[in-house]
């Protein structure tokens, strides 16, 4: 069953092991890998979950309502929601992303970096598994704030680097700076409000590309955690997404 604003749990960009167990911890002193546990946002999401969100470019009116649908780790599908881009959707599977169009004959595999509305990654979206791809590197804490400079471990992370920053006493990320493998930052992420911050669900993001030189509002709308068809993610099959826009 859904449950809208002050009342639920992302990530995703979304998220997957629980921060609530971590939380009871305290803050001062933390063991750095735990913290990074306890504030990743993937990591604490359900695994299989429904979103619904805006995106736009900050200082603009328009905002274009998307869907997200995750299954696991792996598939993912953003479902495009204004009128005049229904029946489009991009899907992630297995690490490779594909654009699907009403009438199109087949899929267009699409780069990793493929862009939505006003620019935004697909990783934007779905957030980044820092515990899980990443290793802390550096760390620091200066009145109540850790710093924690993070290195990819996995060979398909999004970012080479990442530098998280949380309130270390309510486990919570402030910001986040991604990256190259020299160090030169690509973009920020900045949590502005929660929809509900002990189970780390986001309201609103602001996310600066710093080379584009544009910022986006993301804005987290609902989240319903529940279980969602593999069909969805069936690149030969479309009926289960044509259902949806027939709902």
């Amino acid at each position: 069953m859904s449950e809208r604003a002050p009342r639920l749990p992302v990530w995703s960009l979304a998220a997957v092991v629980t921060a609530a167990t971590a939380g009871a911890a305290g803050g001062a002193g933390a063991d750095p890998a735990a913290l990074l546990a306890a504030t990743d946002l993937f990591a604490a999401a359900p695994a299989e979950l429904r979103l619904a969100l805006e995106v736009g470019v900050e200082g603009r009116g328009e905002r274009s309502p998307l869907e997200l649908w995750r299954r696991g780790d792996q598939l993912a599908l953003v479902r495009f929601l204004a009128p005049a881009e229904r029946g489009k959707f991009v899907l992630r599977r297995d690490g490779e992303t594909w654009f699907l169009a009403p009438g199109a004959r087949r899929p267009v595999r699409m780069g990793g970096s493929f862009r939505l509305h006003g620019g935004a990654a697909l990783d934007d979206l779905l957030g980044l598994s820092l515990a899980r791809d990443y290793r802390v590197a550096a760390h620091e804490e200066r009145r109540g704030v850790a710093t924690l400079d993070l290195e990819a471990v996995a060979p398909g992370a999004a970012y080479p680097r990442v530098r998280w920053v949380v309130d270390a006493a309510r486990r919570r990320p402030l910001r986040a700076e991604l990256a190259a493998r020299g160090g030169k930052a690509l973009r920020t992420v900045e949590f502005r409000s929660w929809l509900d911050a002990a189970r780390l669900i986001p309201g609103e993001l602001a996310v600066a590309d710093l080379v584009r030189r544009v910022k986006l509002v993301v804005r987290f709308l609902e989240v319903e955690a529940r279980p969602v068809p593999e069909a969805l993610f069936d690149l030969d099959d479309p009926s289960a997404r044509t259902a949806l826009e027939e709902r």
